[in-house]
């Protein structure tokens, strides 16, 4: 019943809240395991396993894992840092090179700056655009390098060949992955959800404490899950 597997937990409630609560801790602190030279400050959430990064190795590891949710140690806790914040750079056209007709830097090349004790990108590569995506596991911002080959497509063909739904055909700064147009239309037909809470679930999981900082509308959501019924 289910009264005896409350009972069989409760033999084990102590032991569960100490291996929660151990999680909380840097169990990888100290050399980057990639490099094994660099000062390992980075985890990621969405990996599994204890891992431990610098911020070159941690990029180079999560280049084609752009929603992936990074923290920063600061040797007393963790906060969250987001990709684009340590420098990632999302190449599009060349299976996550640099265009080869602009040669830009690669994604680790860049010089180093500390802010608030979290390691920051330096300059960007020119012609690079922020774009919004929205993904089911919430909402990130990402820097967008086009390319730019002689006879390339239109930016908003270059999200669709990337796997990202543009919100607009003419100057895209928001897109949708398909999985998350196909989340919100299971949702919106099992689970009866409108655009606005579909949202709001995403907000939530982008920023629990302040989901109204979170940007994109709703309303984008709807209309590019309607775009997608048609195509």
């Amino acid at each position: 019943t289910q009264n005896d597997f409350i009972a069989e937990y409760l033999d084990y409630r102590d032991v569960y809240l100490d291996i929660i609560l151990d999680s909380e801790t840097f169990a990888r602190a100290g050399i980057c395991e990639t490099c094994q030279s660099a000062e390992a400050t980075f985890n990621c959430v969405t990996c599994t396993g204890d891992h431990g990064w610098c911020r070159p190795c941690l990029i180079r590891s999560h280049q084609s894992l752009p929603f992936h949710k990074i923290q920063f140690w600061n040797n007393l806790c963790f906060h969250d840092v987001t990709l684009a914040e340590l420098g990632f750079v999302w190449y599009l056209g060349h299976g996550g090179e640099p265009c080869p007709s602009y040669g830009g830097s690669e994604i680790y090349g860049y010089q180093d700056e500390r802010v608030d004790g979290v390691t920051e990108a330096g300059s960007l590569p020119q012609d690079t655009t922020p774009v919004t995506v929205v993904h089911s596991s919430g909402v990130f911002t990402h820097n967008m390098s086009w390319c730019c080959c002689l006879g390339s497509n239109p930016h908003h063909l270059q999200l669709l060949r990337a796997g990202l739904f543009p919100a607009s055909s003419t100057r895209p700064r928001t897109a949708f992955t398909f999985e998350v147009l196909d989340h919100f239309l299971i949702d919106a037909l099992e689970c009866k959800t409108s655009a606005r809470s579909f949202f709001e679930k995403l907000t939530r999981l982008t920023n629990n404490a302040f989901p109204d900082s979170v940007p994109v509308s709703e309303k984008y959501i709807f209309i590019n899950s309607e775009y997608q019924q048609y195509l």
